[in-house]
């Protein structure tokens, strides 16, 4: 699942990862040094000061200016997509056949929904040798940090290549929330699901809709753990510390929030109207630049390697609820409303089609004709 990073490492709309340090203080070791060439002279590095999330994401090393890409299937009216993009303003991503086939379809048949969604340039493959190179050469650094681990056991070759809404961000300011009273899939197992109404039973996102998963600030970061075990009473105060920057004028922030309504609104409309799909274990991520704190943050829908269609015609109203509930804390903020009456007044409560998307998540996902053209790759994410 992606989550936000700091700004040392210009995270984008889809990185894995929070903050430039673990609980307890720990930092986490710099690693410009790990670059690798492949045959057209292109370098690669690992994200640096990554924690949390499930599988390392590759950049191109500072000095690149473009990288090849495989590019994506367009439609008709649009212009065929670039072989070529920059270097700096790009991410890559552990390729994942459904989240993959999920941005072409969304593409084809809603091209409004892409505004609210990372723009992808396609897909890249990195050779063995340069896998091989990556992983030994990190083999004496950082031997008790967590990001050392993942590097060393990084297998992943075919990665899509996103767009990094953090590049032109001196210091980013990083929010990553989990959306969904329960994260589902069709493809978790028994003791998977179980996981998951664990940890939402035991979070926020059981009674809003959403939980914090990772939160990056110049002043505090905070990873999963922290944003699982935070009570619902400490929800306004935690969001606020995030939306209403301390050196941005009451006049900026209350622009910088109704924008952000205004934006949200824009995206529970174009989802209302996605009639059938299910954005199962998404996230919003929220960024903004700290080095000029009157500038409007940006937000993208990330993370789609669960969504599916199902036969139902009713749209995702565990999103959608869980959207209204993130609006009434938001306009909270903006009007200085409290938490304990305001905000506990308005909220909404699972929706009462609930037990239709329990059995919605058992369904065969070859049944609705969803199932991407290629089943998974080997060693292919499927993150959850």
């Amino acid at each position: 699942v992606a989550q936000a990073v700091p700004p040392q490492s210009r995270k984008g709309s889809v990185v894995e990862g929070m903050g430039a340090t673990l609980s307890g203080g720990q930092r986490i070791a710099s690693y410009d040094q790990v670059h690798v060439h492949n045959a057209d002279g292109e370098r690669f590095c690992f994200y640096k000061h990554q924690v949390g999330g499930h599988f390392c994401l590759v950049k191109p090393a500072p000095e690149s200016e473009h990288i090849s890409v495989q590019p994506p299937k367009t439609p008709p009216d649009m212009p065929p997509a670039q072989s070529k993009v920059s270097a700096s303003g790009v991410v890559l991503k552990p390729l994942n056949d459904y989240e993959y086939a999920f941005y072409q379809g969304t593409l084809l048949e809603h091209p409004s929904f892409m505004g609210y969604a990372p723009k992808i340039f396609g897909t890249k493959k990195l050779t063995h040798m340069q896998l091989t190179d990556m992983t030994a050469k990190v083999e004496h650094e950082a031997e008790e940090s967590f990001l050392g681990e993942r590097m060393k056991s990084h297998q992943f070759q075919q990665y899509i290549v996103m767009e990094d809404l953090a590049d032109s961000m001196q210091l980013p300011r990083i929010l990553d929330l989990k959306m969904g009273f329960r994260q589902r899939s069709k493809r978790h197992s028994a003791r998977k699901r179980d996981r998951c109404r664990s940890k939402a039973a035991n979070s926020t996102s059981h009674a809003i809709g959403f939980r914090i998963c990772g939160i990056h600030m110049e002043e505090a970061s905070h990873d999963k753990y922290w944003g699982r075990s935070l009570p619902l009473s400490e929800m306004r105060t935690a969001l606020g510390t995030f939306f209403l920057h301390s050196r941005a004028t009451a006049e900026e922030r209350n622009r910088q929030l109704t924008n952000l309504l205004q934006r949200l609104q824009g995206l529970h409309e174009t989802v209302s109207k996605m009639r059938g799909w299910r954005f199962w274990n998404t996230s919003l991520l929220f960024l903004h630049d700290g080095a000029s704190p009157g500038s409007d943050p940006d937000c993208r829908l990330i993370d789609f390697a669960h969504c599916t269609r199902v036969k139902s015609t009713t749209p995702d109203d565990e999103f959608l609820y869980g959207l209204e509930n993130l609006q009434v804390f938001l306009e909270a903020l903006r009007d200085g409303h409290p938490q304990e009456t305001w905000v506990s007044d308005r909220l909404k409560p699972h929706p009462s089609d609930g037990r239709q998307q329990d059995q919605e998540e058992m369904e065969d996902e070859e049944d609705e004709g969803t199932s991407p053209e290629h089943q998974p790759m080997q060693g292919s994410p499927d993150a959850g």
